[in-house]
């Protein structure tokens, strides 16, 4: 990848290194500049993420099925019409690969699996409500009983992105609910193309740019 083929509206995702385990926080590129590229500030755990100006940040995008980095001085920052950074447009991009850790939205969508069972049978459609998503898996309450290392496909809906449909596996079951009945299920998932998780990505980006105009996030 080359830095010209940057351009503006292309989603991007922000790394900092801090003393807690490193997210990748969704943003976009808003403006191109001759020397700076303009970023949308990124969000995390609802309210914006802080970014001094000087700070080192790093920035990972996807071209063409493959994952590409490079490292940036944030220069300034800008409030209006929306959160802005300002960062140093590179002079060299280098292709990435690696295992990452996306940031979750908390959010109600309407989610329908089907745990695979041994052999092959066939098993119910059943349908929850997730509590929270990411682009690595999904956290969802259910009166199905559901086992850790269970595989299920599963079925999730976006609004306006459309469905995901893909393979999960189940890595954590949290005790059940003594009120409502229901457990929480932790999914992480196993077979799912990066067009999907561009999706999922896309999803989470926009929400949280949506609450921001609405005044629902700091």
């Amino acid at each position: 990848m080359k830095v010209e083929n940057i351009k503006i509206n292309q989603l991007i995702e922000i790394e900092v290194d801090s003393d807690e385990p490193s997210a990748s926080l969704p943003s976009r590129i808003e403006e191109i500049k001759d020397e700076y590229l303009y970023i949308s500030m990124p969000i995390k755990k609802g309210v914006l993420f802080p970014l001094r100006v000087g700070q080192e940040i790093k920035i990972i995008i996807r071209y063409r099925q493959s994952f590409f980095a490079f490292k940036a001085n944030v220069v300034g920052r800008r409030r209006e019409p929306i959160p802005i950074l300002i960062i140093n447009k590179p002079e060299n991009i280098i292709r990435i690969n690696q295992k990452r850790e996306y940031v979750r939205l908390e959010t109600s969508l309407t989610v329908r699996f089907r745990i695979l069972e041994d052999g092959d049978k066939e098993s119910i459609i059943c349908q929850a409500n997730t509590i929270d998503i990411s682009a690595g898996g999904v956290l969802f309450s259910t009166k199905q009983k559901v086992h850790t290392s269970n595989k299920m496909e599963i079925e999730l809906q976006l609004a306006e992105e459309g469905p995901i449909l893909c393979i999960g596996k189940v890595v954590r079951v949290f005790d059940k609910d003594q009120v409502t009945g229901e457990t929480k299920v932790a999914v992480e998932f196993d077979n799912i193309s990066e067009g999907q998780r561009d999706k999922i990505f896309k999803y989470i980006f926009d929400k949280q740019r949506e609450w921001i105009k609405k005044g629902l996030l700091d």
